[in-house]
């Protein structure tokens, strides 16, 4: 019996069999087209420097605050970035605000996107930070409506 000759371009390694394919036992995952990321929250930036005009999780927490907080996370985490903004609970300002009572703080480099959650237990209350596509960056905790205060409009 004659041996079968091998092609000089016949990889020897490569196996025939099913189970050894790279393809065989993997699961094909259906992606969804135009599923948009629901938004998430990233604390490495809390900047508690600044109390006043900002405030600590401490005195949320005195003011009763701080349950109204965390229960609008777990709302705002349903919604894309997209949803939370048509819902009034995102506000996206872009450059940060010039009549603001806060200062940008040194460890936060470049040009981000500033905005707030709104909806926290009043009218006043908000969550100031920064958002860089679907991620919320926590930075102030503003009871008062300082981080971009607004005038009264008159009736």
């Amino acid at each position: 019996m004659a041996a079968k000759k091998k092609s000089k371009f016949e990889n020897k390694f490569k196996s025939t069999a099913a189970s050894e394919s790279r393809t065989a036992n993997v699961r094909d995952e259906r992606k969804v087209k135009d599923e948009q990321p629901k938004l998430s929250f990233n604390f490495k930036n809390f900047d508690f420097n600044q109390c006043p005009p900002g405030q600590t999780l401490e005195k949320w927490q005195e003011e009763k605050m701080l349950d109204k907080l965390v229960g609008r996370f777990v709302e705002v985490c349903s919604f894309t970035r997209q949803e939370a903004v048509q819902q009034g609970l995102l506000k996206v300002y872009g450059d940060f605000p010039e009549n603001s009572h806060f200062k940008i703080p040194p460890h936060i480099k470049g040009k981000v996107s500033w905005g707030t959650i709104r909806k926290i237990g009043g009218q006043k209350p908000r969550l100031a930070g920064y958002i860089i596509e679907s991620v919320f960056y926590p930075v102030f905790l503003d009871k008062d409506h300082l981080f971009y205060p607004s005038t009264k409009k008159h009736t």
